[in-house]
């Protein structure tokens, strides 16, 4: 493009299948580096990272809900 901006390529992205104990595991052990967190020169992982808790911690509510749901 002629103003200089370039067009960013998607990023490949995955999808699994995890079972609550697989996510519980998973949430764990982002917490566990966040918490270990030694600094870095990109902060952009950091910010990854926390919206992986994010997300996992979301996982991790809906799995509680359906069991609450499914009693």
């Amino acid at each position: 493009m002629g103003d200089g901006s370039r067009m960013t390529e998607p990023r490949q992205t995955l999808q699994f299948e995890l079972d609550a104990d697989a996510i519980r595991l998973l949430y764990r052990s982002v917490r566990f580096h966040l918490d270990k967190w030694p600094g870095g020169p990109d902060p952009r992982e950091q910010e990854d990272l926390h919206r992986l808790q994010t997300l996992l911690y979301a996982a991790l509510l809906e799995c509680s809900f359906d069991q609450d749901v499914e009693r």
